[in-house]
């Protein structure tokens, strides 16, 4: 564990960006922001990283946007082997009298490689998903931040406060001493959790709610096989009684969330007992050995939204926690945080350099919230599927374990339930599918039908404001992500044998008011990859999404200074068509799987390890 901070007086006064939380929401934006050439301060109460489980999936657009900040290689080694499934099992209990019922079958990440080499047709992603308690990868990432020279890491200082004027922000901060500091910024970035003092000081409310009841957390280390793989090797397994058990590294370490009432306390279990019940051995002749038990607590799924991701004066931003809550199932909780704060350190750079005006730091709203909308409500809708067999095992009294023809119809009825129900860590579309729709994405009026959208499907397309699509190129090995510009760069990628379109943007830059990072990538020869980008000239942003597309056509009667004005919401947007998000919505959500919009405040069992 770190000491209390000794260097107080090296603090700055003046910085431009305080990122306040020292979770992965907040490291990620302080990495990103380091990446972008700006210094930032960040700042976490605690003094260490979590102890907590949490996450523990790295989904696939995930991994690719951490490759990009250059540590998708290190989580990989302080992760579980890539030779590990993901599979899901589902099981009346492990005793031997015990029944696996249904399995989804989910491949390894090597096994992914191998399809993503072999599919390369645009739908498959550029990395495969990475399985990482989220306590590993803190703890991992933690000093690679605090290395960083673009990075002022504060572990042991609290935010307290802030106020904002029309020339920045003023951060009230306490060291360990108790001891205030003033800190005076052009950007906030809170990324302090679900209780965030930031989201709070700038007046922003939470739409949602809890689901019913609460759950009993028991992180554990066992090295007892024997029992645990009774049924095969896993990556979860749902008991039909409620319980689940996370296999969090593949050795020793578990997790176990069990049912409980919402007034039940953690002080009161007995954890032995507990860990006996939620595996089916009660009445069991056998037994399994738990080594050490690590840390529980109480806790109440629920699903909350910030009714806004950014201050009324445009110099406040929330991410992670701060602006969504997230049941588990899924794993899109620390997922969507990944890619708020990448998107949202990527702008603000833009922002500080003088080239990123405010269209573009709104646009961070407009297009992250859709995307935690749609992310938390899929994750009730996930939590759903497993609540609804629940119910219907809870209402045959037992009948699900006995070898009686009822028994054996709920079996069916369960497994036929989860098997057409399998989208969990499986949709596709949700992760790497989501279309932004701001003010710095240009439409043009020729662009076409918008494709399709599936929650199960990515589909890949150039149509402004998808990802683009990740292609191999002619030689198999280069894929077209690896060409694009690092860092704040824009690339454009010109498909054109004379490329006509890089000869057209190249011949405004010199003439823009600010020097825009944008760099050049020509293909005349990748007709494979042209056919999948649909256009002979894209425009990609510095998170892998398109800006701009050409025209269908000779595609050359452009205005390429307008069109990177608009993008990096410096002009304004008088061609295509404004899609925002309804900023209103908040006032007629109710997220699936939730009991109704309860006040984010009065939520009893909101766990320590959420906060």
């Amino acid at each position: 564990m770190d000491s209390p901070i000794s260097d107080v007086q090296s603090l700055p006064s003046d910085v431009p960006v305080v990122v306040v939380g020292g979770g992965p929401a907040g490291m990620i934006a302080a990495l990103q922001l380091s990446k972008n050439g700006v210094p930032c301060l960040l700042v976490e109460r605690n003094l260490d990283t979590t102890k907590w489980p949490k996450m523990d999936i790295t989904n696939c657009r995930s991994m690719e946007l951490l490759k990009r900040l250059g540590v998708d290689q290190g989580l990989r080694e302080v992760g579980v082997p890539d030779n590990y499934s993901f599979d899901v099992l589902f099981s009346t209990g492990l005793s031997e009298h015990g029944r696996l019922i249904e399995k989804w079958d989910l491949p390894s990440p090597r096994a992914w490689r191998e399809k993503i080499k072999n599919q390369n047709d645009g739908s498959m992603p550029r990395e495969p998903y990475q399985r990482c308690s989220q306590a590993i990868f803190e703890a991992w990432l933690k000093p690679r931040i605090e290395a960083d020279p673009m990075i002022t890491a504060r572990f042991g200082m609290k935010f307290e406060t802030l106020t904002e004027d029309g020339k920045g922000v003023i951060s009230s901060l306490i060291d360990q001493s108790g001891e205030r500091h003033i800190v005076r910024s052009s950007y906030v970035i809170g990324c302090d959790g679900a209780g965030s003092k930031v989201r709070q000081s700038v007046g922003i409310t939470m739409t949602g709610g809890p689901v019913p009841g609460a759950m009993y957390l028991i992180h554990f280390k066992s090295r007892d096989l024997e029992v645990l793989h009774r049924q095969g090797q896993f990556w979860h397994i749902f008991f039909l009684a409620g319980s689940v058990i996370i296999s969090q590294d593949e050795k020793d370490t578990w997790t176990i969330h069990i049912p409980a009432s919402i007034d039940a306390k953690a002080s009161d279990m007995d954890p032995h007992a507990e860990i006996k019940k939620a595996l089916g051995l009660e009445e069991s002749k056998l037994a399994v050995t738990v080594d050490e038990i690590l840390v529980t607590s109480m806790w109440r799924p629920n699903i909350y939204l910030a009714d806004r991701y950014v201050s009324s004066g445009g110099r406040v931003f929330i991410s992670g926690d701060a602006a969504h809550q997230n049941i588990p199932t899924g794993g899109y909780g620390m997922n969507t945080a990944v890619g708020d704060s990448f998107d949202i350190g990527w702008k603000v750079a833009a922002a500080v350099h003088g080239y990123g005006g405010q269209s573009l730091l709104q646009s961070y709203e407009d297009e992250r919230r859709p995307v935690g909308m749609r992310n938390i409500d899929r994750s009730g809708a996930h939590w759903k599927v497993h609540a609804t067999y629940g119910e219907w095992c809870g209402q045959a009294n037992g009948a699900v374990s006995s070898s009686s023809d009822e028994g054996k119809e709920l079996r069916e009825k369960v497994a036929h339930h989860v098997r057409t129900h399998d989208g969990e860590n499986k949709d596709q579309g949700i992760e790497l599918g989501y279309r932004y729709k701001s003010d710095v994405v240009v439409l043009l009026e020729d662009a076409g039908t918008e494709p399709p959208w599936s929650e199960k499907q990515y589909i890949p397309s150039t149509w402004p404001g998808a990802r683009a699509p990740h292609v191999f190129l002619n030689d198999g090995e280069t894929s077209i992500f690896d060409l694009f510009g690092q860092g704040p760069a824009w690339t454009l990628v010109d498909f054109t044998q004379s490329g006509d379109h890089i000869k057209q943007f190249k011949s405004v830059l010199s003439s823009l008011r600010a020097k825009i990072p944008l760099e050049f990538v020509h293909l005349p020869d990748e007709s494979h990859v042209r056919k999948i980008w649909e256009r002979e000239a894209v425009l990609v942003r510095p998170d892998d999404h398109v800006a701009w597309r050409a025209p269908t056509g000779d595609g050359l009667d452009i205005d390429p200074e307008k069109i990177l004005l608009i993008v990096t919401g410096q002009g304004q947007k008088d061609i295509g068509e404004e899609l925002m998000a309804d900023r209103n919505d908040h006032e007629k959500i109710v997220f699936t799987g939730t009991i109704g919009n309860v006040e984010h405040g009065k939520v009893e069992q909101l766990a320590a390890f959420q906060q």
